[in-house]
């Protein structure tokens, strides 16, 4: 209980705390002596009665009892004075002070506080609605200083039902805007309820019978508020009994709004179980001044580890490493505790039974609201798996890099649009240019403009088809950084890794081959024309010398058969035989002769030679046989005119073995400054692969013999469509005579 003395001399209020405390040991008493402190006493506003002398320096006690009726109508004020007077006495009576004593009568103060506060309580209700309210502010306003949320007052109507008189303005905004007369700070707040949610209100119910039994009650409860939404109350309610009877007449509460806090809670709970449920290790430590003690782990840490909680709680993390200490990744970790930055490492660990385990660590550091660093949280995962998939992909890795580095070949690693990713040292040698020169450029660019166009078509074959390599041309070059060029063999690759299209290129110097087959052909040349040399020769000879002593053989018989007489009719006819046979030998001498190189072709040239040829073969097989030409006579060096008259006879071989043919024709002309037979037969003709058929060496030869003089050689065929073969010289002429 507080009482309030207001009185400004010093000696008198003494005297009257002195009497007060002859009845009330424990009363708590506070006096006033200025205006300022006396209002300041009043807006605090948690006193049960008022003493108040009348003489006072800044006002009198009539005037001042208005000011306090009007805030604490229900509050009795009692005038103390020795200034007053018998007139004085009825208007301090009428205006409602609860009694009215002399100071020299100050032995009755104690019992007149008595009574005016058993009168007081005894009054449920003040005898109107405003002094009603005033009355509840009286208390509210104490209340209300207490919490940050809301406050509230309950009076017992009849039937012993709680009714609210007053409360905070925070708690207005939540009532429903149909409850009107709580909107209205001139209207008394009697009739009004809190939004209880529908599924909280046996707990309302159940809290308004403890208070009523007079028990202190904390209850928590949901109400719907004005705009909708629902909110959780914490709310913590003192009954107030009557002196007399015993009975609650009033309920006091004030009410929390736990909404965020519950929120934050549960916010709280799922950080809290996600943690527990992640897969990842998840520990919180503190700060050094304790070593980094762990002061939170999770289930996931625990099994990774093997340890029990009670085994983990309040040790460094180190305690994993066992004695295995020297490992470069924990200095990362050191540094970022040094920075209080976030780190991160691959540690060698060793769980409770000492098998090893690789551990993936996250650290971060947890600041406060005030950007302080409290502790620090560390996510761990067991990628043991990883590291041993990694370290068999770095031996397999080394293996093939190995490998790579010792094919002798040059092989270069692409993006499917060439651009270059990777090379081995024979690419570096070949090229002449370091790896680092290379990554990054295009493929393209070691090829000298007039070919790259051929891998730009190889590059669209293997990104528009479904083949997946590809050999280049064979008539292609290389071009190294001195900017020289090479032939090579080129074929591309394309392979699919990781869904990435990348392309191998296996590039060959094929220079030194290039200059044997060089060598091979120029020596296949030379042994053609010192064989042709050598048939020219052995013709001659067998002519000449065979065919003067064939005929001297032949005159010496016609002279002998002269000398002989005419009666020696055997020998005679014996002559004749040998003369016959004579002449069979002289023919077969032309024959082979003209086989082995015909007369003609040095006498009459390659267009009467091959008109012979031509007849000869029709002799032979049947065959019709048409030459068509421009000119009468094509003069052309002698070598370059053997190879065209013997490619002229290796075709005719070819159709009269293979070709079942009926017709031949043969074109011989020049245009511009080259020589240009094509034969043509309507037989069966052939694929490709008869075509390049092994053992095939007529066409072979043909090839080749075309080759040594600058020139191309063509065969077009199918079967059941013929054979054409095209042959391109550049002109080794002296002169042509036309028809």
């Amino acid at each position: 209980m507080k009482l309030l003395i207001i009185d400004d001399n010093a000696d008198q209020c003494a005297l009257t705390i002195a009497a007060l405390r002859s009845k009330f040991n424990d009363v708590d008493i506070v006096t006033v002596s200025t205006a300022i402190s006396c209002e300041e006493v009043l807006n605090q506003a948690d006193f049960e009665l008022v003493i108040c002398e009348f003489n006072l320096a800044w006002t009198d006690g009539l005037a001042l009892f208005k000011i306090i009726h009007s805030r604490f109508a229900c509050i009795p004020v009692i005038m103390l004075t020795d200034s007053g007077n018998e007139e004085i006495a009825v208007a301090a009576i009428k205006m409602g002070f609860a009694d009215y004593l002399n100071k020299q009568n100050r032995h009755l103060l104690a019992e007149s506080v008595e009574r005016c506060l058993v009168e007081s309580a005894s009054n449920n209700e003040c005898p109107n609605s405003v002094g009603n309210i005033q009355l509840c502010e009286k208390w509210d306003l104490a209340i209300s200083r207490l919490t940050s949320d809301f406050a509230y007052s309950m009076r017992i109507a009849g039937g012993g039902n709680p009714v609210f008189e007053w409360c905070s303005s925070p708690l207005k905004k939540l009532i429903p805007n149909t409850n009107k007369s709580i909107l209205n700070a001139t209207e008394p707040l009697s009739i009004f309820g809190l939004p209880v949610h529908p599924d909280d209100i046996p707990i309302v119910k159940k809290r308004y019978a403890n208070l009523l039994a007079g028990n202190e009650d904390t209850s928590q409860y949901r109400i719907i508020s004005a705009q909708g939404d629902i909110r959780w109350f914490n709310d913590h309610a003192l009954p107030i009994r009557d002196w007399q009877t015993g009975q609650v007449v009033r309920i006091y509460g004030a009410i929390q709004d736990i909404t965020n806090r519950l929120l934050t809670e549960e916010k709280l709970y799922l950080m809290q179980h996600a943690m527990d449920s992640s897969n990842n290790g998840i520990i919180i430590t503190d700060l050094a001044d304790s070593d980094y003690a762990i002061i939170y782990t999770n289930d996931a840490f625990v099994r990774m580890t093997g340890y029990t909680r009670e085994k983990i709680l309040g040790r460094n993390p180190r305690f994993l490493q066992k004695t295995d200490r020297e490992q470069p990744d924990i200095d990362e970790l050191r540094m970022a505790l040094k920075n209080n930055h976030d780190g991160y490492a691959v540690l060698r660990n060793y769980r409770q039974d000492g098998s090893l385990f690789w551990n993936e660590i996250n650290i971060s550091p947890i600041r406060n609201r005030q950007g302080k660093i409290t502790h620090y949280v560390g996510i761990q995962n067991d990628v043991t798996g990883r590291i041993e998939v990694e370290t068999l992909q770095s031996k397999s890795e080394a293996k093939l890099r190995a490998i790579l580095n010792n094919i002798a070949d040059a092989i270069i690693i692409s993006d499917d649009h060439g651009v270059i990713e990777l090379l081995n040292p024979a690419a570096e040698t070949t090229f002449g240019f370091a790896a680092g020169e290379l990554t990054g450029k295009n493929v393209r660019e070691l090829l000298p403009e007039s070919d790259r166009l051929l891998i730009d078509l190889g590059l669209t074959q293997l990104s528009d088809q479904t083949a997946v390599a590809i050999q280049l041309s064979n008539d292609i070059n290389g071009l190294r950084k001195d900017a020289s060029t090479f032939p090579i063999d080129f074929v591309l690759n394309k392979i699919d890794i990781d869904q990435r299209k990348l392309i191998i290129s296996t590039i060959h110097d094929i220079s030194e081959s290039k200059l044997s087959e060089q060598l091979l052909r120029n020596f296949s040349s030379h042994l053609e024309a010192a064989t042709e040399q050598e048939k020219t020769r052995i013709a001659r000879e067998i002519h000449d010398q065979l065919g003067s002593i064939l005929t001297a053989l032949k005159m010496d018989l016609s002279w002998l058969k002269k000398q002989l007489p005419e009666h020696l009719t055997e020998s005679h006819l014996k002559i004749s035989t040998m003369k016959q046979h004579i002449n069979d030998a002289m023919q077969t001498v032309r024959e082979i002769a003209t086989a082995l190189r015909p007369s003609i072709l040095d006498h009459l040239g390659l267009i009467a030679a091959i008109d012979w040829q031509l007849d000869k073969f029709k002799q032979q097989t049947g065959i019709d046989c048409t030459l068509l030409t421009s000119q009468n006579t094509i003069e052309v060096d002698e070598q370059p005119a053997t190879a065209i008259f013997r490619i002229v006879q290796e075709a005719l071989t070819n159709i009269s073995q293979h070709a079942h043919a009926t017709e031949v024709n043969v074109n011989i002309h020049t245009l511009d400054a080259d020589l240009l037979l094509t034969i043509t037969d309507n037989g069966c003709g052939m694929n490709q692969s008869q075509m390049h058929k092994l053992g095939r060496y007529g066409i072979l030869g043909m090839h080749e013999r075309v080759r040594h003089f600058g020139g191309t050689l063509t065969i077009d065929s199918a079967p059941d469509a013929g054979t054409r073969i095209k042959v391109r010289m550049p002109q080794h002429l002296r002169n042509s005579k036309n028809s």
